[in-house]
């Protein structure tokens, strides 16, 4: 008689669309030591078309003035990028605050980032790798 037990080919293919599922949704790797505090970053990324556009993002419980500094490395079939820039910003309480916007040829590309923010007395640091496939 034939063995007819297909539970490990079920939790193969289960476990399998479960990669699958997290892989397609984590395209922009996130690695953020903010998520909690009186300060936070984010680093939202987006492709669109054959562009890769970086928008760093500062939070705040209460209303602050700091400095952020960004830091971009990485490229792709066009070649290689390293930017570095930074600056002071006023954020309110409660309310996501864009430092502005960096845009990038996404072809074939895998981009490093990191933001640091600083007010008031504390500092928070995010990365994120930002490949250009979603």
């Amino acid at each position: 008689m034939a063995n007819t037990d297909r539970r490990i080919p079920t939790v193969a293919a289960i476990a399998f669309a479960g990669l699958v599922a997290v892989g397609a949704s984590g395209a922009f790797a996130d690695k953020d030591n903010s998520a909690s505090g009186p300060l936070r970053c984010e680093i939202r990324g987006r492709v669109q078309g054959n562009t890769i556009f970086i928008e760093p993002v500062v939070r705040s419980d209460e209303g602050v003035s700091g400095s952020y500094s960004i830091t971009v490395s990485g490229g792709g079939a066009g070649g290689s990028s390293n930017i570095r820039q930074g600056g002071e910003f006023t954020a309110l309480p409660g309310h996501p605050t864009a430092l502005g916007q960096i845009s990038l040829s996404a072809a074939d590309a895998s981009y490093d980032v990191k933001l640091k923010v600083a007010a008031a007395g504390t500092s928070a640091t995010c990365t994120k790798q930002v490949p250009s496939e979603i």
